[in-house]
């Protein structure tokens, strides 16, 4: 087995994010990924698990990457061993898509060679099924590999080669002992440790479920399509207190959403009519037929009786002729719907003052119905 050691100079990335459990530290915590010959760890097994950590009372981490110089049983267990010791006095180990793949392939490969698994022990931090939560976010990509989220935030990957491409050079390694196919194999897996870090501000994404951000500008859009009709749409602009290290799109149901380093943007289109806004209680209200709107009792006992009646819940309205923006995730603001059953509500435009207060209060809803598109 070969052990390759590298010392990072730069300043520790924080993992101080929404992904991880307060506790989760550099000290607590193991980053790794592992090489394997196959899919199958019944019929494979795995020549490389590389991993970064910050040794106690260190200040730099470290990439550690042990390497079985051929596919044999002593190899292979040495390698597993090594991790073994690694990851005695952490807590957490940390990876992408390793709940699916690395994790089970590692405890079968330890219960192969009858050797105690280090993972039962450690609580499994998955990057991938944080990164799940955020899913309308990143519906732009292909796929949701991690190479594919690397790309999003621009991580400058050297390594070029595919899974299956690097079993081939370790086949080649095995004979050869070539440094050239080590040092392949070493930076591929250096890549995949390093890109998993790159993926860590991500997490900011949490600012728009909890709500932090605020007001910073409002404008009118007047567009003309390709027919030449003129339409018009709110551009609501907020702002953040972190930047998010990648420019992301959501379609709305109308309009969509996009964020921009420290910026949220919400484009959605204003519409012209007449809409109800229906009272929530009903029983005080009369229904006027020939006024096609509902009236509370105390004005509507002044009323002829032949003219008016008990209100329901779908015939206790006003009518409402105006301006209005689509709103989804029932906002705290006035609603309107085209009939009581209606699922889509609108909301009077321009905002009631005060406005930065109530464009938040809008901006919510649409956050809200995005991460949680279900409700």
């Amino acid at each position: 087995m070969i052990t390759n050691t590298i010392t990072f100079c730069q300043l520790l990335p924080s993992l101080d994010c929404c992904f991880f459990p307060e506790d989760l530290t550099w000290e607590s915590s193991v980053f790794f990924d592992i090489e394997t010959t196959g899919l199958s760890p019944r019929t494979s097994r795995v020549y490389l698990i590389g991993a970064i950590y910050l040794p106690r009372g260190a200040s730099s981490p470290i990439l550690v990457q042990y390497l079985a110089e051929d596919s044999s049983d002593d190899e292979e267990a040495a390698v597993l061993q090594a991790f073994y010791n690694l990851l005695a006095d952490r807590s957490y180990a940390v990876h992408f898509n390793g709940t699916s793949f690395d994790v089970p392939y590692l405890i079968h490969r330890y219960e192969h060679h009858r050797l105690p698994s280090p993972l039962a022990s450690l609580v499994q931090e998955d990057l991938y099924r944080h990164l799940k939560h955020f899913k309308p976010f990143f519906c732009q990509m292909g796929n949701h590999r991690q190479k594919s989220f690397e790309n999003l935030v621009s991580y400058p990957r050297k390594d070029l080669l595919s899974g299956k491409e690097l079993i081939k050079i370790y086949q080649i390694y095995e004979k050869s002992r070539e440094p050239a196919a080590r040092d392949a194999i070493f930076l591929h897996n250096e890549d995949d440790l390093k890109g998993m870090l790159s993926l860590l501000p991500l997490s900011r994404l949490s600012q728009l479920e909890t709500g932090s951000y605020h007001f910073k500008a409002m404008e009118e859009v007047e567009e003309t399509d390709y027919q030449g009709t003129v339409r018009h749409s709110l551009l609501l602009t907020l702002q953040m207190p972190q930047e998010i290290p990648a420019q992301l799109s959501v379609p709305l149901a109308q309009g969509y959403l996009m964020i921009q380093k420290d910026l949220i943007k919400i484009k959605t289109p204003i519409f012209e009519g007449t809409l109800k806004y229906f009272y929530p209680d009903y029983k005080n209200y009369y229904y006027l037929p020939y006024e096609d709107e509902a009236v509370h009792k105390s004005v509507g006992i002044y009323t002829d009786p032949s003219r008016r009646q008990k209100a329901s819940a779908a015939t206790c309205y006003r009518k409402i002729s105006g301006r209005f923006l689509f709103a989804p995730g029932n906002p705290a603001l006035p609603l309107c719907r085209q009939e009581y059953k209606a699922q889509e509500a609108f909301t009077p435009y321009p905002f009631q003052e005060p406005v930065p207060e109530n464009a938040l209060a809008y901006a919510k809803g649409i956050l809200q119905k995005v991460m949680n598109p279900k409700t």
